[in-house]
């Protein structure tokens, strides 16, 4: 009876070692540890609607934390789940709890967060500046990507025409740093996006990284899966090869100002004398018609190989193949009627 309740005592004692051990660690990271004056800066993104758990990965990953336990705890315990904001975030290594949560929670006036979806052309996105800074910030912005030799400082860019490069992601943006840490923010984006590999791949294959982002730039406003872009991305590299037109309705949207919800484009349309207009002139149009994402990118990179020559997507949204002019004419008569 006394070996057990020796060791019962023992037992105690040692989970009370651990919780404390627990306890006093917690409190350390959540409270009381700070980072280094001398610490670099750690830039983290966090996507608009990101869960807790995921927040807590992306720091882990950032070595801003060890493991997602005790943040996840901490965040429990405070009931700040539901105060995460969305946008890009300065932190430093070393960092409690407490700091963290903080800052991902904190709403400034002066900071402000923009979200740019995939696909939208320059003029598009100057929209959406307008609504998040206020009337005449759009234009104000514009006239900014004009007045800068932008292709000086980020030396992937062809010419200082920043359509195709401009990467659709959520930003926060201070109005004091307004408009040109817009730009930077997007360029310096795209450039970490688009990766070693990436650029890497692209000269194995003999192409150049602006007309990736060219056919990306369409791809991005033909269809929407990304299955579908990797299908159509390879047919349209082989048409170019081929010294077939693209015969892309989105690049005719472009050149007439609609926003592509048309399912085809009409005949007047078509015969827009325009370099754009892949009707009318073959190979890729002289530069990106929209902002790609990712997805676009990595399908114009890396395309599924197949047999088709034609495709067009009808009402609902649904791209339909075809491997002759015949059968193209014959899903055009079944699912464009």
């Amino acid at each position: 009876m006394r070996t057990l309740f020796k060791l019962f005592v023992v037992f105690c004692g040692a989970a009370f070692l651990v919780i404390t051990f627990f306890s006093v660690g917690f409190v350390w990271d959540a409270f009381l540890s700070s980072s280094k004056k001398d610490a670099d800066p750690v830039i983290v993104s966090i996507k608009p609607g990101s869960s807790v758990k995921m927040i807590a990965t992306t720091l882990d990953e950032a070595d801003l934390i060890v493991g997602d336990f005790g943040f996840r705890l901490y965040v429990r315990l405070t009931q700040t789940g539901l105060s995460f904001q969305p946008g890009e975030f300065t932190l430093y290594k070393g960092m409690n709890y407490a700091s963290i949560v903080a800052v991902l929670t904190a709403i400034t006036t002066d900071e402000v967060a923009i979200t740019f979806p995939e696909g939208l052309t320059i003029e598009q996105m100057a929209e959406r500046v307008d609504m998040a800074f206020g009337a005449g910030s759009g234009e104000e912005w514009l006239q900014s990507l004009r007045e800068t030799k932008w292709s000086d400082i980020y030396v992937f860019l062809p010419s200082d025409e920043l359509e195709g490069y401009l990467f659709p992601d959520t930003y926060r943006i201070s109005r004091s740093s307004f408009p040109d840490e817009l730009t930077y923010k997007l360029l310096t984006n795209f450039s970490e996006k688009f990766s070693p590999e990436l650029r890497a791949e692209i000269f194995r294959q003999g192409k150049t990284i602006e007309e990736v982002v060219i056919l990306a730039s369409i791809l991005e406003r033909e269809v929407r899966s990304d299955e579908d872009r990797a299908l159509v991305a390879d047919l349209f590299w082989r048409r170019i090869a081929a010294g077939m037109a693209l015969q892309a309705d989105s690049t005719v949207h472009f050149i007439v100002g609609s926003d592509g919800s048309t399912v085809y484009t009409s005949d007047t349309d078509r015969d827009v004398d325009s370099p754009y207009n892949t009707y009318k002139y073959r190979g890729l149009p002289p530069g990106p018609i929209s902002n790609p994402g990712l997805s676009a990118i990595t399908a114009a990179i890396y395309p599924t190989p197949n047999a088709y020559w034609y495709f067009l997507t009808d009402a609902n949204g649904a791209v339909h193949y075809a491997q002759t002019n015949e059968e193209q004419n014959a899903n055009k008569y079944k699912f464009l009627r």
